[in-house]
C-alpha cells in the first residue's frame, strides 16, 4: 500500500493492534484502579491509571473467576496481559490474565487517613447523631439542578409524601471546589433567616454515581466538619448502593440512593392511607358494637324492674326509717344514763357529805401524825444509845488515855513511831509525848 492510497479504518486499526500487539506484547503494569464494573456475563470492566494517565482494561470470565484479589477503586494492582487495540471502538485495552495486588492508590490512602482522623475525634460516633423527625414537613435538598437525580426524588417525594415541600439549594457536585459550596450551602440552611431560606425540618446531600474521583468532593474534611456542625439532622445519599464517602460516616443517616433517601426518611401516603383505612374501619366495628351493648342494656332497664324505680327504692326507703328511730331510741337511752349518773355523782358532793368525809379524813391525819412522832422519838432514843456506846469505845481506845496511865509515846524526827530500839540508832533525836506536855532526848 502506498504513501497516497488511503487506509480503511479497519485496515488502519488492525495495522495499530498488530505493532501494539508485536511491539509490547506480554507486559506487566502497575496502576490505581479506577471506576470499576461486573457485568452479567462474568467479565469486569475497569480502568488503571496513574497521576496523568489512565488505561481500559478487561478481565473476562475464566481469568476473573480465577482471580483472588477484589478489584475495586482506589486498589494499587499489579496486572499481568498483554496491550492491544479494540478495533470495534477503537480503543487501546489491557486484557487481564493475573492479577496481583501492590497496595493502596494515593486517593484511597487520603481517604482512609481522613477517615481515621475523624473516627478518632467522634465525628463517627452513632451517640452525636441526630434523629430524623417521624413526620417531616419540609426538607432541604442540597444537590445539582440539573440531571436525573432531583427529578427521581421529586417525583419519589411525590408519590410517597405529596404533603410535605422540598426546597432545593442548588450546588456543584463535582469538581475542584465543590467541597466548598456544599459545605456553605449546609452552614445557610443552619441560619435560614440570614439568608431568606425556608426552616426545614433537615437536609439531603444527593448525588448520582460515579467514580471516586468523581465523588471525591464528597471525602473533603470541610464538608464532613460542616456535617458534623450541623443543627439540622443531614442525611447522605451519594453515589450508589456500594460507595462509600466520607460524609456518609458523619452524616446522621446514609442512604444508599437518593431515592432511597427519600424513602428512609419519609412515611409512604399510600401505606399510612391504608393505616388510617383500616384503624377508621376498626373504630365503626367497636363504635357499632358499644351502642349494640347499650341498645342491649337499655332495653333489658326498661323492660326489668326499673321500670317502676320507686319499686326499688321503697325497701331501701323503709330500712333509713328502721335505723332513724333505732338512733333516736339510742341517744334518749344513752342521755337518762348519763342523766343518772351526773345526779349520783352530785349527791356525793353536798357539803354535809363533804364536811363529814373532811372530818374523817383529819382524824386519820392526826393519828397518822402521831403515830408517826413516836416512832421518830423511838428511832432517835435508839440512835443516840448506839452513838453514845461508840463514843465509849472510842475514849477506851484512845491513845490519850494510856498517856494519863503513864504510858509515853516515843517518835523519831521524821515523825514515825518508834517501836522498838532498832528503829532509834545511837544519837538519834527523839520526841517524847507524856500525858501533861513533851519533852526532847537522844538515844544512847
Amino acid at each position: 500500500m502506498t504513501k497516497d492510497t488511503p487506509w480503511s479504518v479497519s485496515e488502519l486499526l488492525a495495522h495499530l493492534k498488530r505493532a501494539v500487539e508485536n511491539e509490547v506484547g506480554e507486559t506487566r503494569v502497575q496502576g490505581e484502579i479506577g471506576s470499576c464494573k461486573p457485568v452479567s456475563s462474568g467479565h469486569i470492566y475497569f480502568t488503571l491509571k496513574d497521576a496523568t494517565a489512565q488505561l481500559a482494561c478487561v478481565m473476562f470470565r475464566y481469568q476473573a473467576a480465577a482471580c483472588r484479589v477484589q478489584l475495586r477503586e482506589g486498589l494499587l494492582v499489579e496486572l499481568y496481559g498483554r496491550a492491544t487495540v479494540w478495533e470495534g471502538r477503537g480503543s487501546l485495552q489491557f486484557i487481564v490474565e493475573r492479577v496481583q495486588e501492590a497496595g493502596m492508590g494515593s486517593l484511597q490512602q487520603q481517604f482512609e487517613a481522613l477517615k481515621n482522623k475523624l473516627d478518632a475525634e467522634g465525628l463517627f460516633d452513632p451517640d452525636r447523631k441526630r434523629p430524623i423527625p417521624s413526620f417531616p414537613e419540609k426538607v432541604g435538598l442540597i444537590t445539582s439542578p440539573t440531571g436525573a437525580v432531583i427529578q427521581d426524588m421529586r417525583h419519589r417525594l411525590e408519590q410517597r409524601a405529596p404533603w410535605m415541600q422540598a426546597f432545593l439549594l442548588p450546588v456543584q457536585v463535582q469538581g475542584k471546589g465543590a467541597e466548598i459550596g456544599l459545605a456553605r450551602a449546609i452552614h445557610m440552611w443552619n441560619a435560614p433567616d440570614k439568608y431568606g431560606l425556608p426552616h426545614v425540618d433537615y437536609l439531603i446531600l444527593a448525588r448520582g454515581g460515579g467514580s471516586m474521583e468523581d465523588l471525591w468532593c464528597f471525602n473533603e474534611e470541610i464538608l464532613a466538619r460542616a456535617i458534623a456542625d450541623s443543627k439540622i439532622p443531614v442525611v447522605s445519599a451519594v453515589g450508589h448502593e456500594t460507595d462509600f464517602t466520607i460524609a456518609d460516616f458523619v452524616a446522621d443517616l446514609r442512604a444508599p440512593t437518593p431515592t432511597a433517601a427519600i424513602e428512609l426518611t419519609t412515611p409512604d401516603a399510600a401505606s399510612l392511607a391504608s393505616w388510617f383505612d383500616s384503624m377508621a374501619l376498626t373504630l365503626r366495628k367497636a363504635l357499632r358494637r358499644g351502642l349494640e351493648t347499650a341498645h342491649l342494656r337499655l332495653r333489658a332497664i326498661e323492660s326489668g324492674p326499673f321500670r317502676r324505680p320507686w319499686d326499688l327504692l321503697a325497701p331501701h326507703a323503709q330500712h333509713l326509717d328502721v335505723l332513724e328511730e333505732e338512733l333516736r331510741s339510742a341517744c334518749h337511752t344513752k342521755l337518762e344514763a348519763a342523766a343518772h349518773l351526773l345526779s349520783l355523782q352530785e349527791a356525793q358532793l353536798q357539803p354535809a357529805r363533804l364536811r363529814a368525809s373532811l372530818a374523817g379524813l383529819s382524824a386519820q391525819l392526826s393519828g397518822a401524825e402521831q403515830h408517826l412522832l413516836l416512832r421518830s422519838r423511838n428511832r432517835l432514843a435508839l440512835l443516840s444509845s448506839s452513838l453514845l456506846l461508840l463514843e465509849q469505845r472510842l475514849r477506851a481506845a484512845s491513845p490519850h488515855n494510856a498517856l494519863q496511865r503513864g504510858f509515853a509515846l516515843v517518835r523519831t524526827d521524821s515523825g514515825t513511831l518508834l517501836r522498838c530500839p532498832q528503829d532509834a540508832p545511837p544519837g538519834s533525836r527523839l520526841h517524847i509525848s507524856l500525858s501533861q506536855g513533851s519533852l526532847t532526848a537522844r538515844s544512847e
